[in-house]
């Protein structure tokens, strides 16, 4: 029997120890950070940290309406061509692999937030 989902949201089981904001995606039927050749088959971003094997978390889908927060891998301006990198971030270097979004809002560092349009 086939699924819907009609919110915004799904509970995933974690594989591993996964950042809030990650981009992930799914291997072994369990959540895991994705890389950033993984761009196509990214299923969204986890709405809180998990710590270990086995945690539940709610997954933003990548479909979903409305902004989505990323962690960004580097410094983002407003404006900025945001793409997927590895360790479940985006950057704005065009030599990344997959297009994520526009920059809604600055992230200063490495670590930072960055939020996208859909």
């Amino acid at each position: 029997m086939s699924q819907e989902v009609t919110g915004r949201t799904r509970t995933f089981t974690a594989g591993a120890a996964i950042p809030q904001y990650s981009r992930v995606k799914l291997s072994s039927g369990k959540l895991a950070v994705a890389d950033g050749a993984d761009g196509a088959i990214t299923i969204g971003t986890t709405t809180r940290e998990t710590f270990a094997d086995g945690d539940e978390v709610a997954v933003l889908l990548r479909n979903a309406q409305g902004t989505h927060q990323f962690i960004a891998s580097e410094a983002i301006a407003v404006g900025d061509a945001c793409y997927t990198v590895d360790d479940g971030e985006v950057e704005k270097s065009a030599a990344a692999t997959t297009l994520v979004g526009i920059a809604l809002t600055a992230s200063s560092a490495d670590q930072g937030l960055v939020l996208r349009f859909t």
